[in-house]
């Protein structure tokens, strides 16, 4: 018995944003863009998305960035924003500040040098009447390298005299006038989305076909869990995730189909080596009847693969066709209470209304060559597969021995029987009980003999 450890229910996604990635797959929204804000405290909003979803700028971030996440789409930088570190407004004013006493009292322009006197200031200092005249000693500067020389263009503070070639870049708060530098700043980067190119194939099947797929499999009775973590039944001791299971239990048997997903890129077929990894997953965990929805599809080698290994795979036309196929069947009937019976005629009687053909003393012939008679063979059909159930009947008042059991086991593994089923009589000997589950057979035990007549 598969046991999984975890598991998303099929749920479904808030159709609003599922309209919304549609739109962009359509090509309707090609580029989702922030708008500033400066009333917002985020200081963007993305309004179309908005209207769009119902929801607050910031409850709008977060939904598209876990689409980020999820690789739907893609993040592009748009601008970084910067905040005042104390009241969080970016209501911002730049102020150019001397970076030797803070004042903000600073000129840039050409600095000239006086060499008789040493004085140094702005070009515009040392103009007067139309002649450069020093206005520390009045002296007329007449040629450049002989009386002065130009010592580039700085800053020169108005308030303490300083010459620099840098300047300090403060933020003056309008809101609570707090001057800060750009390490102190908040700073927050604001992206637009783009659609994740390399996921619309896997998009357009997993908001479409998928959740066809998921609800032709309810109507047949499945539980169907997305990314079900489930433990080996090997005894390995691996965790193995997979992308869907179905689990059938109609009080009788519970059926379990390992559903694997693959999605190329592009037009690029999927190949061997996906279809391997996800066999090789469904032998460890003990499951017999295996799907694989391939998008677009298969290459020829691993179609050749799959088909050696019994999955049945699906490409996206394959699978569309098989689901408008299967649009016209009633779903089975599950009886949800616990299976019981009287008698044998009684248990036909509930196998056949759970959707069940049966054969009484089928003479099926092994793959050994061997021809053997079994007791009951039943077969379900879900659509998907046959599933073929062999029912034995084994009977001894001292308790029914390994012996008996082994030889039931061999008889179903050679018949390439999977599902098994032993009513016995009073029941099993211990070593038998052993057996039975090791080869997981199950085991309903009859008190009355006769029952089974």
């Amino acid at each position: 018995m598969i046991e999984i450890l975890e598991a998303s229910q099929t749920a479904t996604h808030d159709p609003k944003v599922l309209h919304l990635i549609n739109e962009m797959i359509d090509g309707r929204i090609e580029e989702i863009r922030p708008v500033i804000d400066f009333t917002r405290q985020s200081g963007a909003v993305y309004p179309q998305v908005e209207t769009m979803l119902g929801k607050t700028s910031e409850e709008v971030v977060k939904i598209l960035d876990s689409l980020v996440e999820e690789r739907i789409l893609e993040a592009r930088f748009y601008d970084r924003l910067i905040f005042c570190p104390v009241c969080s407004s970016m209501n911002l004013r730049p102020s150019l500040r001397c970076p030797k006493c803070g004042s903000g009292n600073v000129a840039k322009g050409r600095i000239l040098e006086h060499f008789s006197c040493g004085k140094n200031g702005l070009e515009q200092e040392f103009i007067a009447g139309g002649k450069y005249v020093c206005p520390h000693c009045k002296k007329p500067l007449k040629f450049l390298g002989t009386d002065y020389r130009s010592l580039g263009v700085n800053y020169k503070c108005q308030s303490c005299g300083g010459l620099s070639t840098e300047i300090t870049m403060k933020w003056q708060c309008l809101k609570c006038s707090i001057f800060f530098s750009d390490e102190e700043a908040k700073v927050q980067t604001i992206n637009s989305y783009i659609l994740n190119e390399l996921s619309r194939n896997w998009l357009t099947f997993d908001m479409g076909f998928k959740s066809k797929f998921i609800s032709y499999l309810e109507q047949q009775g499945y539980n169907v869990f997305e990314k079900a973590r489930v433990n080996s039944g090997s005894g390995s001791g691996v965790t193995h995730v997979m992308d869907m299971l179905a689990s059938r239990d109609d009080g009788f048997l519970t059926f379990v189909l390992g559903i694997g997903i693959a999605i190329g890129h592009d037009s690029e077929n999927i190949g061997l080596e996906d279809v391997f990894r996800f066999d090789n997953k469904a032998y460890d965990l003990g499951i017999h009847d295996k799907i694989l929805l391939a998008m677009p599809g298969l290459n020829s080698e691993a179609r050749q693969f799959a088909q050696r290994q019994r999955i049945k795979s699906f490409n996206a036309d394959e699978l569309e066709t098989f689901l408008k196929g299967a649009a016209d069947n009633l779903p089975a009937k599950v009886n949800k209470k616990p299976f019981s019976f009287e008698s044998r005629k009684q248990l036909l009687k509930y196998l056949h209304g759970q959707g069940y053909r049966t054969e009484e003393k089928a003479r099926i012939r092994g793959r050994s060559g061997a021809e053997y008679t079994m007791d009951i063979i039943a077969y379900y059909d879900d659509g998907l597969f046959t599933h073929t159930i062999s029912i034995g009947i084994l009977v001894d008042p001292k308790g029914v021995s390994l012996e008996a059991v082994s030889a039931y086991d061999t008889k179903a593994y050679d018949i390439g029987i999977h599902d098994k089923i032993l009513l016995a009589s009073p029941g099993l000997a211990k070593e038998a009980q052993q057996f039975a589950e090791q080869q997981k057979i199950k085991i309903i035990n009859v008190e009355d003999a006769a029952t089974l007549a």
